[in-house]
């Protein structure tokens, strides 16, 4: 390896880390959970956000209903998804769903909040509310989802 190469590997580690300064310390220390949660994100945001389109352009609806029905949708794809896949290592129970939907329903008021915010406030196009709302809601619910919904006892070594 060359001295540029070695240059070049550490100014891309040194962006990376960079970058994963970014993020609080809960998710720079589950990242793979993290990236998880994201995929699964990804599908629930297609949903949410197809259904508030299709409502509004085609049914001439409400911004803000669409986006709750919406919401409806991603919320029931994205739980059995989440608990399968990224928190599968935490208890599957009834509190968990609960935990999991108050979580959700926080995320919703964010972003019913920023559509609100940009539709009604500023005059702006609700969608670029709802972009708005796909970067900033997801980080918030992975969050208190990690840190309080499907939050892994500590085992007490005795």
């Amino acid at each position: 390896m060359t001295i540029r190469d070695k240059e070049r590997t550490l100014q891309k580690s040194s962006f990376y880390d960079r970058l994963l300064n970014l993020f609080p310390p809960i998710i720079r220390n589950n990242l793979v959970d993290f990236l998880k949660y994201g995929v699964i994100g990804v599908v629930g945001t297609l949903l949410q956000t197809g259904t508030l389109f299709i409502y509004v352009e085609k049914g001439h609806g409400d911004p803000l209903v669409g986006s709750t029905l919406g919401f409806i949708f991603s919320l029931l794809f994205s739980y059995m998804a989440n608990s399968r896949w990224t928190f599968r290592k935490s208890e599957r129970s009834a509190s968990a769903l609960v935990k999991y939907a108050v979580v959700s329903c926080a995320g919703l008021l964010l972003n019913l909040l920023i559509l609100f915010l940009f539709d009604r406030v500023f005059g702006w196009w609700y969608g670029y509310g709802q972009i708005a709302s796909i970067v900033l809601v997801p980080i918030h619910n992975f969050i208190l989802n990690k840190a309080w919904a499907f939050r892994t006892p500590k085992r007490e070594d005795r």
